[in-house]
């Protein structure tokens, strides 16, 4: 496992990627045989990296190792013109407090609030419950923020060390620009598998793409990205809520899928199972199906990277509402006759929630010991064959990092 370190990269920017949807301002750079994530760039700072690898401009790169994967772009300076300044520990900083301070702030004046409505009327409740709403939104913004916070504070020395590696007056020798690198030629292909239903195996590059949010029956949020390999027309569903892994997929990608060989939706396109970028080598383990696709010859529903993120959020979930009732109960005050019996009512109501969460946790771990005892389920099997077909390794011993999506 590497070392976090700071270091610099001199070069010309061979290869800029920028992720669909734009929006994001998600930019994969390559400078030599270098490969540099560029995250949550400002429109300004993406413009002006693409012209520095149209012109073919050397610059020198600031960037972060983390212990795994690609190098973070944290600064740059061309041989010629404006350069692209950190993002500084210290304005980091005093931005989170800030959003901390009146996230925290909004959360207890509606609390407050909550307390003063009491539960007298049914006005008064549902907007004791509005209250409680609003309070819990800003709870949550404070609580993104902290993590923010947090996370800059663990990586406190390798930022520090990549600011004092920033001086804008030390420029690139400008030499003659180089013509980009060709990139290795890519023969498209596309067989099946002997197994019944067939998986398809498709290599080529990405045209067309698109992405589309999506908000299925209130639930999540999904991002459908649909494109073209090969003259044929595919589709992946990604769900997208806080905290999902999401794909970086850029137009002209060299990409490697296993997929649905018929069609499932009335457009015509495919649904993708599987999906490898030759490009930075990242793998993307599909979950959701386009067009409701039916049936068990489908992977497992839950990806095993997404399971315990899944029960620590159905707990979560458990916890805020005993919270939310035995709170509620609490606010009824004193002169309620059930309020002699609160405790055992706290205390069964927790018992009760938690065996709720167990109704989730054990059918995984009872699902996961008969895999690992050799008695795969259908879906099990199905997903074993798409880790085969793109040399994975297995679902619970894979060849590298799998993205749940």
């Amino acid at each position: 496992m590497a070392q976090p370190s700071a270091r610099i990269l001199e070069g010309t920017i061979d290869q800029i990627r920028l992720a669909v949807p734009l929006v994001r301002h998600d930019a994969f750079l390559r400078v030599g045989t270098e490969s540099v994530i560029a995250a949550g760039l400002e429109a300004p700072q993406i413009n002006q990296l693409q012209r520095l690898h149209q012109q073919g401009m050397p610059a020198r790169v600031g960037v972060m190792d983390g212990e795994e994967g690609p190098a973070v772009f944290s600064w740059a300076v061309p041989a010629r013109g404006d350069p692209i300044p950190p993002r500084y520990y210290q304005t980091l900083k005093r931005r989170g407090w800030r959003e901390v301070v009146i996230g925290g702030a909004v959360c207890a004046a509606f609390v407050w609030l909550a307390w003063l409505l009491g539960i007298a009327s049914l006005t008064r409740v549902f907007l004791m419950v509005f209250s409680l709403v609003v309070a819990l939104v800003a709870l949550v913004v404070a609580g993104s923020a902290m993590h923010g916070l947090w996370h800059n504070r663990r990586h406190r020395p390798l930022i520090l060390a990549t600011e004092a590696l920033f001086d804008p007056k030390q420029k690139p020798v400008a030499g003659i620009p180089a013509p980009p690198p060709e990139p290795p030629r890519l023969e498209p292909l596309s067989t099946q598998d002997e197994g019944e239903p067939p998986i398809g195996y498709v290599r080529g590059r990405l045209t067309g793409l698109t992405h589309e949010m999506r908000q299925v029956h209130k639930g999540p949020n999904y991002g459908i990205y649909r494109y073209t390999v090969n003259g044929v027309d595919y589709a992946m569903i990604a769900q997208e809520a806080f905290g999902d892994a999401l794909p970086f997929l850029a137009e002209d990608d060299r990409v490697e899928l296993a997929v649905r060989t018929a069609s499932v939706h009335q457009d015509g396109r495919r649904a993708v199972y599987a999906l490898r970028n030759l490009e930075d080598g990242r793998c993307y383990m599909c979950h959701r199906y386009y067009g409701g696709e039916l049936g068990r010859d489908t992977p497992i529903r839950v990806g095993m990277s997404q399971r315990a993120r899944l029960l620590k959020l159905i707990g979560a979930l458990m916890l805020t509402a005993w919270l939310f009732v035995v709170g509620l109960q609490f606010f009824a005050g004193p002169d309620d006759g059930s309020f002699r019996d609160f405790p055992e009512l706290a205390v069964f109501l927790l018992a009760l929630f938690f065996i709720v969460w167990l109704g989730f946790a054990l059918p995984l771990l009872w699902l996961d010991t008969r895999w690992r005892m050799g008695r795969p389920t259908r879906r099990q099997r199905f997903t074993q064959r798409i880790y085969a077909m793109l040399d994975l390794g297995t679902p619970l011993a894979p060849s590298q990092r799998i993205e749940d999506v």
